[in-house]
């Protein structure tokens, strides 16, 4: 790889801050980059605004929290319709403040905020992790650029949905954990800090699935990276785990006694524990296909293994020679790596980083995997640092990073004492060993050398065997020793873990979308798995080959940002994903339904019903047929304590046109315990897979005799016999019956088996397998 391939840029003074103010010309323009990617989010998600009608579930519930009536849909029972838990909260809280009417609104105006905010967060983050390495120089957007141009970023930015919160904690996880990294780099410096308290830190990592149940995945992986960063001893590691799991466990427990089951009612409706490649596969393709994202992904891979190449090549050409790899060895992401000091333009690093901790390196100055790590001092012009070479036992290494124990190394890397190593001689492992001049017994050690007895800085360069053969010192441990004694990683490894937490993360994301099949909302689903996977990469150092990579990446941004839209629709799919927004623009007849009255002012045959029932005062229940066939009025049940009952597909809808006081029957399962809990019949849209047989709806709330035009008399006998049977009166009574510590704990002990209890749909099978 030619030297020319990385552009000089200017490096600050050892000593002087990387980002102290006056700023250069480089940090203007990477503060300009940031703030100018964090204002197409906001423009564009402004422009996009929006709601939809699982929004209004959100609201519905928070209404119920600020008027007392607790964490419901309905003031009747006890149902968790909202699938992310913390975001109703937020709303909750936020709709407290005065001033605050209209809780959709709010929604909309918090999520675009929080998106923005997780993309600067994940922007800086990225920053911060290539600042690790290479203190100074300009940076480019790259992987943020396959984001930024596409309608499902522009669209979900709002919606009224948790996506808005999940783009926020995505980016606040990374930027903790980045940070979590170069507190390492700090405490393992020649006058490090202490180790830093950071509980704090695995607390908010542990809020993923209170964010989204999904999310847990992603905490997973980031608090498992961010142990491997840090290797505590076993009182830390407890007291991180209780910090992260100190929440969501609680409210788990909370859950549990308070709902009866352990997971909110949308993920039984969903089936989220379910497997469906083939139409996970689909709604993947639905997202990549329209804007060509193989396009955008592809150039960054070739970008990658570009970089991996030139390292791989480096290394092999040093190995081969015995000698430093060459001083234009770059890295895969093209960065060039010193903790806290500067590097030249030409030295390099594993994934891009030369790893120096507290002095500048020497253009030749090279690394294992191309990683150069030196500690306190300046590594001369031959000096190659192996953070694999072993050291002599006693022997010790000043700050200098040179090992002696009064012995040179001989140019096979055996040690004969009482002389001096000379430069250019090289260990049996091949690598340099310059260890300046000879020490006597008992003289102080002179700079550049080492005296027994000191401790070897992680990633010196030292003879590897002693005169007859008998090995140094084994080789380290994966993981090696630290300051204080303790375990820790090596700097590579270390980035190792920063940047495969993100990847793995999405990767999983991405893996659990295709199992379960996806969503019907176009692209919802795969945004946050593309937003991890790219987040390594949202920013690159400016270089010749970056430089290209993002011109290339900006061209398909705005053919993609003019051009590409995705389908309205997807008739000839085996499952239906639509672009969510601009149907809910058409329908509506509004291109920013943004509040309640959006939803509710449009002239429905449901509404019109609804609202006529409600002035004549009548306790009746408006049941929707099924394929829209009719909204018959029936009487209700004595024991319904409702004004009045509505049955319907559209829940967020009729939510919103109904009372709070009012009853309103899901007959979709996401807020229904008995829905909820049917076996699924359809699988033509996602989440939509448990239609609720009418039978059920009136044997559960109208009184015995009731006739129900549409619905077959005998069905609601078997339904109305079913309901006294087997686990079905306590699964309704665990809902519906007065919360006392009794009750609770009956709900709690017995959540388990509640949430993996299915019942038939077809009310005659019920009766009969039940009954």
């Amino acid at each position: 790889m030619s030297r020319s391939d990385e552009l000089p840029v200017p490096q600050p003074t050892p000593g002087t801050r990387a980002f102290g103010l006056p700023g250069t010309l480089a940090q203007r323009w990477n503060a300009f980059a940031v703030a100018a990617c964090g204002a197409v989010v906001l423009v564009m998600g402004y422009r996009h605004r929006w709601t939809n009608d699982d929004a209004l579930i959100y609201t519905r519930a928070v209404r119920q929290i600020l008027a007392g009536n607790g964490p419901v849909f309905n003031v009747q029972e006890r149902a968790e319709s909202s699938t992310g838990t913390l975001w109703q909260w937020l709303l909750a809280a936020g709709g407290a403040l005065p001033g605050v009417s209209d809780p959709l609104r709010l929604a909309v105006a918090l999520g675009l905020l929080l998106t923005v905010a997780g993309y600067l967060l994940a922007l800086d983050g990225t920053r911060r992790m290539l600042r690790i390495h290479r203190p100074a120089g300009a940076l480019l957007p790259a992987g943020v650029l396959v984001l930024l141009p596409l309608c499902a970023t522009w669209d979900y930015a709002t919606s009224g949905l948790e996506t808005g919160l999940s783009f926020a904690y995505l980016g606040g996880a990374w930027w903790l954990l980045v940070r979590a990294r170069t507190l390492r780099a700090a405490h393992e410096a020649p006058a490090g800090r202490g180790r830093p308290a950071l509980a704090p830190t695995a607390f908010a990592l542990g809020l993923g699935p209170l964010v989204r149940p999904d999310l847990a995945l992603v905490s997973g992986v980031f608090l498992a990276a961010l142990w491997l960063l840090w290797r505590p001893p076993l009182r830390t590691t407890l007291g991180w785990a209780g910090a992260a799991a100190a929440l969501p466990c609680a409210y788990e427990i909370f859950r549990a006694g308070y709902y009866g089951v352990l997971v909110p009612l949308p993920a039984l409706a969903k089936e989220a524990s379910g497997t469906q490649w083939q139409f996970g596969w689909d709604y993947l393709r639905n997202t990549l296909d329209p804007y060509l994202l193989w396009i955008p992904l592809s150039l960054l891979a070739g970008y990658i293994g570009y970089r991996a190449y030139g390292v791989c090549r480096a290394r092999g050409a040093s190995a081969m020679a015995g000698t430093p790899a060459a001083p234009d060895a770059s890295a895969a992401l093209g960065t060039s790596a010193t903790a806290g000091t500067p590097t030249t333009p030409d030295t390099s690093a594993g994934l891009g980083t030369s790893a120096t901790t507290g002095t500048p390196d020497t253009p030749e100055t090279s690394a294992a995997l191309g990683t150069s790590a030196t500690t306190g001092a300046p590594a001369t012009s031959t000096t190659s640092a192996e953070p694999d070479a072993p050291a002599p036992p006693g022997a010790s290494a000043e700050p200098g990073g040179a090992v002696t124990t009064g012995t040179p190394a001989e140019p096979g890397g055996a040690v004969t004492p009482g002389t001096s190593a000379t430069p250019g001689t090289t260990g049996a492992l091949g690598t340099p060993a310059t260890f300046g001049t000879a020490v006597t017994p008992g003289s102080p050690a002179a700079p550049g050398t080492v005296t027994p007895g000191t401790a070897a800085p992680v990633g010196s360069a030292v003879g590897a065997s002693l005169p007859h053969g008998v090995p140094v010192r084994r080789w380290v441990r994966w993981w090696g020793g630290t300051r204080d004694g303790r375990a820790a990683p090596r700097p590579y490894t270390a980035d190792a873990v920063l940047v495969g937490a993100p990847v793995a993360a999405g990767l999983l994301s991405a893996f659990f979308v295709v199992k379960i099949g996806g969503d019907f909302m176009h692209g919802r689903m795969v945004l946050p798995a593309l937003f991890l996977l790219l987040l390594p990469i949202f920013l690159l150092p400016l270089g010749r080959a970056a430089t290209v990579l993002a011109g290339a990446l900006a061209a398909w941004a705005v053919v993609c940002g003019l051009l590409l839209r995705p389908p309205l629709e997807s008739p000839d799919d085996p499952r239906i994903v639509f672009d969510s927004h601009t149907v809910y623009q058409r329908v509506l007849g509004d291109t920013h339904p943004v509040g309640q009255s959006a939803h509710t002012e449009r002239r429905l045959a449901f509404t019109d019903a609804a609202r006529h029932t409600l002035r004549t005062g009548r306790h009746a229940l408006v049941l929707r047929l099924p394929h829209d066939a009719g909204y018959p009025v029936v009487p209700l049940a004595p024991h319904v304590r409702a004004p009045v009952a509505a049955a319907e597909a559209r829940l967020g809808h009729a939510g919103a046109v109904l009372p709070l006081d009012g009853f309103v029957i899901d007959t979709l399962g996401l807020s229904n315990p008995l829905g909820a809990h049917t076996e699924p019949t359809s699988r033509r849209k996602a989440g939509h897979e448990k239609p609720l047989d009418r039978a059920w709806v009136v044997a559960d709330v109208t009184a015995p005799g009731t006739r129900v035009p549409g619905v077959d008399p005998d069905r609601v006998r078997a339904a109305r016999h079913a309901l006294t049977c087997g686990p079905l009166p306590e699964l309704l009574a665990s809902a519906r019956e007065p919360l006392t510590p009794g009750r609770f704990w009956s709900n709690l002990t017995g959540a388990w088996d509640r949430t993996r209890f299915r019942i038939p749909a077809d009310p005659v099978e019920a009766e009969r397998r039940l009954c």
